[in-house]
């Protein structure tokens, strides 16, 4: 049995395995993912973090039911597993992995697997700036792999974000329009999607709704959005 593919099992059935999950164990599979992520991150030994996998895996095992345990129990030991890294000895199930699950458990962030992981990596590849705790709440904030938040910086005006501790956060202006939209889109629930809504191209204009921003299409904008969430017939 290979405990990264019992975890990436887990994750590609998370929605319907959660609910089984009491309060303890979430907070048992919790703290050893945690521990998990950061020995991957840290390139820590390949020993310690199989150790680390196998406890995260006992975890789980022991808080399903009898059967369910069994089913991922056998999928972790026969299935052929997909897109393996030696990086971080995170063998897939389903397009799924390991960090799959951390991102679900840990970060509470829905953007995995083999359709969303993609758009995932495509939006954090966008220029950003490591998040801080003075930053209007109305902002898009994104998480990557290891749980580091960041905001993409087409939100400012200036186009860049200090990047050094010491620098000040106060020069630094989001766009109102920016902070309107992502109000209408409910990018504190769902940032992905408000982040993938301005840097995607979309039917309304030849470019992006992000590369808009500065040139006197406020009111393209507004009316874009709540075009999108208004009620059917509205």
């Amino acid at each position: 049995m290979n405990p990264f593919a019992v975890l990436a099992a887990f994750a590609a059935d998370w929605n319907r395995l959660a609910p089984v999950l009491d309060p303890a164990a979430r907070r048992s599979l919790r703290g050893r993912l945690t521990e998990l992520r950061s020995l991957i991150a840290n390139g820590a030994a390949v020993s310690d973090r199989e150790s680390a996998a196998g406890r995260a895996v006992d975890g789980v095992l022991g808080s399903l039911p009898a059967d369910e345990a069994a089913r991922l129990r056998h999928e972790g030991g026969t299935a052929r597993f997909a897109g393996a890294s030696a990086a971080t000895l995170e063998p897939g199930f389903q397009g799924y992995s390991a960090i799959d699950l951390c991102l679900l458990v840990l970060d509470d962030n829905p953007m995995v697997g083999p359709d969303l992981g993609p758009i995932r990596d495509r939006l954090l590849a966008e220029p950003s700036t490591p998040w801080h705790l003075a930053a209007d709440p109305r902002l898009i904030v994104l998480s990557d792999r290891n749980g580091r938040k960041s905001l993409p910086l087409f939100q400012f005006e200036a186009g860049a974000m200090p990047r050094q501790p010491r620098q000040t956060w106060r020069p630094w202006r989001p766009w109102r329009i920016v902070l309107e939209v992502n109000t209408l889109l409910g990018a504190d629930r769902d940032p992905w999607g408000a982040a993938d809504w301005w840097l995607s191209r979309t039917t309304w204009w030849e470019g992006t709704p992000a590369a808009l921003l500065g040139g006197g299409r406020d009111t393209e904008l507004r009316g874009a959005a709540e075009a999108l969430v208004a009620p059917d017939g509205e």
